[in-house]
């Protein structure tokens, strides 16, 4: 079974593959968007996430991770999650340090849960 997304557009006019994920941490659960992100070996999700879901960030294990705006300190958390119908244990990053306005999914736990097809000429990511 398929599922397919259309990009989303940001407010310069940008389409990105934006996924609706649902993570629960213990009996708390809610939805975020997340960028697909095949250049990303962990998900990494703002901290604001982390509070929501009643989560002590620096409880998890310590992680330095390394991408295009240098050096940041994280902490891992295993969550449960849920895409596209399908239920599986994701690792979550959470930072201080990580200012971006996007959650990010990354290949660990998720890429192997699907066969991700892009399809940047009709904008739009098919999970399968």
């Amino acid at each position: 079974m398929s599922k397919i997304y259309k990009y989303q557009s940001d407010i310069r006019g940008n389409y990105n593959p934006l996924i609706p994920v649902r993570l629960k941490y213990l009996k708390t659960q809610n939805n975020y968007l997340a960028l697909i992100d095949s250049g990303a070996s962990v998900s990494i999700f703002k901290t604001d996430v982390a509070e929501y879901l009643g989560i002590d960030i620096e409880k998890g294990s310590e992680i330095e991770l390394r991408g295009a705006g240098g050096w940041l300190k994280g902490y891992i958390h295993n969550l449960s999650a849920e895409v596209a119908g399908k239920k599986f244990k994701c690792q979550v990053v959470f930072s201080r340090d990580y200012l971006v306005p996007l959650n990010i999914i990354g290949r660990r736990n998720f890429f192997e849960n699907f066969r991700i097809t892009f399809d940047e000429a009709k904008k739009s990511v098919i999970l399968e």
